[in-house]
C-alpha cells in the first residue's frame, strides 16, 4: 500500500468519525423546536449520510468501517452531549445503539456493492433508498420537513446510486417491495418504539 493511500485512509476514517460526532453532538444540542434540529436529529439524515460514505469509499470492507466509525461518533456525539450537560447514559441504551452501528456496517457493505452490476447493484441500490421511503411514508397523512427530506434525500440515492437507466429499472422493483415489507411490518417502530 503506498504512501499517499494509507494517508488517504487515515483522512476517510477520521473524517467519518468526526463527522458523526458533529452530526450526533449537532442532534442532541439543536433537538426539540428548531426544523435544522428535527432534520438532523431524524435518522434519515443518518441513513442518507452513511450511504454517501459508503457509495464513495474505494473498497467494502473500507466502507462498511467507515459507516461503523460515523455512527460510533454520532453515538459518541449525542450521548457525550446528554453526559456532559449532567444527564446520565444507561448501558442498555448504548448496547442498543452499538448494535444499530454494526447493523449500519452491513448497510454499509451493501451499498458499496451497488456498484456492481445488473440485479446485485440494483438490489444493493435499493436498501439505502427504501428505508429513507419507508420513513417517510407517515407524510400523505401529515406534511413534515424531516419526512420531505427523506424523500428528497431517497430521490438523490437513487440517483447517485443506480446511475444508469437499467440499473434504475432494476432497482425500481426491489425499493417497492422492500419499502412494502419495511411499512406492512412496521420495522421503525419496532425497532425504534416510536422513537422516529
Amino acid at each position: 500500500m503506498s504512501r499517499g493511500k494509507k494517508k488517504f485512509d487515515v483522512v476517510f476514517i477520521l473524517f467519518a468519525l468526526f463527522l458523526g460526532l458533529f452530526m450526533g453532538w449537532a442532534a442532541r444540542d439543536l433537538m426539540g423546536g428548531s426544523v435544522i434540529g428535527a432534520v438532523i436529529g431524524n435518522i434519515g439524515i443518518w441513513v442518507f449520510v452513511s450511504s454517501l460514505l459508503a457509495a464513495y469509499t474505494p473498497e467494502a470492507f473500507q466502507a462498511a468501517l467507515h459507516v461503523f466509525l460515523y455512527f460510533i461518533g454520532v453515538i459518541a456525539g449525542y450521548y457525550g452531549n446528554i453526559v456532559l450537560t449532567g444527564g446520565s447514559v444507561s448501558f442498555k441504551t448504548l448496547l442498543y445503539w452499538l448494535i444499530f452501528a454494526c447493523i449500519g456496517a452491513a448497510a454499509g457493505f451493501i451499498v458499496w456493492n451497488s456498484r456492481a452490476r445488473e440485479w446485485l447493484g440494483g438490489i444493493c441500490a435499493a436498501v439505502p433508498v427504501s428505508l429513507l421511503v419507508a420513513e417517510a411514508w407517515p407524510i400523505y397523512k401529515e406534511f413534515t420537513i424531516p419526512l420531505a427530506f427523506d424523500v428528497v434525500c431517497a430521490v438523490i440515492l437513487y440517483i447517485l446510486l443506480a446511475p444508469g437507466k437499467y440499473q434504475k429499472l432494476m432497482a425500481l422493483p426491489f425499493i417497492i417491495i422492500f419499502t412494502f415489507a419495511l411499512v406492512y411490518f412496521g420495522v421503525f417502530s419496532k425497532i425504534f418504539g416510536g422513537w422516529i
